[in-house]
């Protein structure tokens, strides 16, 4: 499976049609304007897009969500592909992390994998410093059962996922794994070169699962 945020529909043609030539041809896509960013997932198992979560909160219906949300069931796993508004859109980013909770609180004796952009991470592990925010929420993350899939293999290691383009890296693309599925993962890392080689400013995070 491919998890790709940012994506745009009306640029996104040619990637689509790359992905089903390697075999990647069960796809879906946030109903995203051209223009925008979304997000796309592409699968070689049939996959069907859930919407039967938890709508209780006002975010599970704003723009951001719906563009920056898609969540996908496949045999034996459910995954969501996430892409967390950053810190200039503070309003956005609140309501956000809340649905991004409640839909985790769902969730959590499933399967499930939430995999994407989250914008933070823990201070002075997956930065330098302590710059980040949200991090009461990704802890929130942590007591619903969740386990960062790279962060249980390497608990004390240090990488980066984006750099600034004023100095320093930060560790903001992640997989979480619901307790159900955190047996069956089997390995964890990120590939830089594609950040280094300028086909994204991210790299990626690939995740291997029995």
């Amino acid at each position: 499976m491919v998890v790709l945020s940012e994506y745009r529909p009306r640029l996104g043609g040619q990637i689509r049609g790359v992905l089903g030539d390697h075999g990647l041809a069960h796809q879906a896509a946030t109903p995203t304007p051209a223009g925008s960013n979304g997000l796309l997932i592409a699968s070689r198992p049939p996959l069907s897009v859930r919407a039967d979560g938890p709508t209780e909160h006002p975010a599970a219906r704003r723009p951001c969500w719906r563009d920056r949300w898609l969540e996908v069931r496949l045999p034996g796993l459910t995954l969501a592909g996430v892409h967390v508004p950053d810190d200039g859109r503070p309003t956005d980013r609140a309501a956000y992390w809340q649905s991004l909770l409640a839909f985790a609180r769902a969730r959590r004796d499933e399967a499930a994998l939430l995999i994407g952009d989250f914008n933070t991470g823990r201070h002075r592990a997956d930065e330098e410093g302590a710059t980040f925010s949200c991090t009461a929420q990704l802890g929130a993350l942590w007591t619903l059962g969740y386990r960062d899939a790279w962060r249980e293999l390497n608990p004390d290691a240090r990488e980066s996922t984006w750099v600034s383009p004023v100095g320093g890296g930060f560790r903001i693309d992640a997989a979480h794994l619901s307790a159900p599925l955190l047996p069956r993962l089997r390995g964890a890392r990120h590939s830089d070169r594609e950040r280094l080689g300028g086909v994204s400013d991210h790299s990626a995070v690939l995740v291997d699962l029995a």
